[in-house]
């Protein structure tokens, strides 16, 4: 048993400020750092931290930021020999503005996430959990996603609307309430009835299910006859960047375990919680041990 993620590396320069610019303004960061990041590595080393043995399939530029990246990963515990080193193109990178209440403003230049092919894909194995996202090709994911696999989840995110195309070949769609609203053609809902309505029309066959993460709501999975709300655990976030993707990496690896989607959407929602205690993405992921601790101790 693994779990496969197939998405995109970059390395997040990330700029503290007291408020988020409007359009035009300057404004002054406190603080800059250099993290690793990028929503696949992000997700591979949140299912590696929860215990999953944890396969990566992306691609970098042959650079320095991507060894460094290759390190910092495979001293994480995620395999790394699905990553393809591609000449020519840089490693992707993210620029993140993130204000005094942990809000962020992102922008992504793919560089070599943007050129992974379906070419460079190794061969699947039917026995693994696969995860991906949307900082990579479309057309390179539905060639993932034609291999046999025992569980297909799609983190559609960033909103992409020919993303809609590869919502019939996965079991999990997850999506948070802004994507689920653009996925959907509709203004966003308000409430929870309204949410499962919603992402009930995208469920494009029976055996499916999505799940919608709601920020500080926690999290709803929704099946065509029911759905199942798991409040969020509360925190005071320090920075939210990367939390979205810790909740998809600790779902993967607990559903890889076994567990029932009920029994693991509220570890996931505290494992997303405390990764929202910490700077960054891939430095935040926690570790089984800190995610069991904090759900024992709400469990007394």
């Amino acid at each position: 048993m693994a779990v496969r993620v197939l998405g995109s590396i970059n390395i997040d320069v990330i700029a503290r400020v007291d408020r988020l610019p409007r359009p035009g303004e300057t404004v002054i960061a406190s603080q800059t750092l250099r993290l690793p990041g990028g929503k696949g590595a992000n997700q591979a080393v949140a299912a590696a931290r929860m215990g999953a043995s944890v396969a990566l399939v992306a691609a970098i530029g042959d650079d320095e930021g991507g060894r460094w990246m290759l390190a910092g990963l495979e001293a994480a515990g995620v395999g790394v020999a699905g990553v393809a080193k591609l000449e020519g193109v840089p490693t992707g990178s993210a620029y993140i503005t993130v204000d005094a209440k942990g809000e962020n403003q992102i922008i992504v230049a793919p560089g070599a996430n943007g050129v992974f092919e379906a070419a460079l894909l190794p061969r699947a194995s039917p026995e693994n959990v696969v995860l991906a996202q949307l900082e990579v090709p479309v057309a390179t994911l539905a060639a993932a996603f034609a291999a046999p696999a025992r569980l297909r989840m799609l983190n559609a995110a960033p909103a992409v609307p020919e993303a809609a195309r590869l919502f019939d070949r996965v079991d999990i769609l997850i999506v948070n309430e802004h994507e689920l609203a653009a996925y959907a053609g509709r203004v966003e809902s308000r409430g929870l009835d309204e949410t499962v309505a919603t992402a009930r029309s995208l469920l494009a066959r029976p055996d499916q299910l999505v799940i919608v993460t709601l920020g500080s709501a926690g999290a709803v999975a929704i099946w065509r006859d029911r759905h199942f709300h798991a409040p969020a655990m509360p925190v005071e976030p320090l920075d939210t960047v990367g939390a979205g993707d810790c909740f998809c990496g600790a779902l993967a690896a607990l559903l890889d375990e076994g567990l029932a989607v009920e029994q693991a959407l509220p570890i996931a929602n505290a494992a997303a919680a405390l990764c929202t205690l910490s700077p960054g993405a891939v430095p935040a992921m926690p570790s089984r041990a800190a995610v069991e601790a904090v759900c024992c101790a709400r469990a007394t």
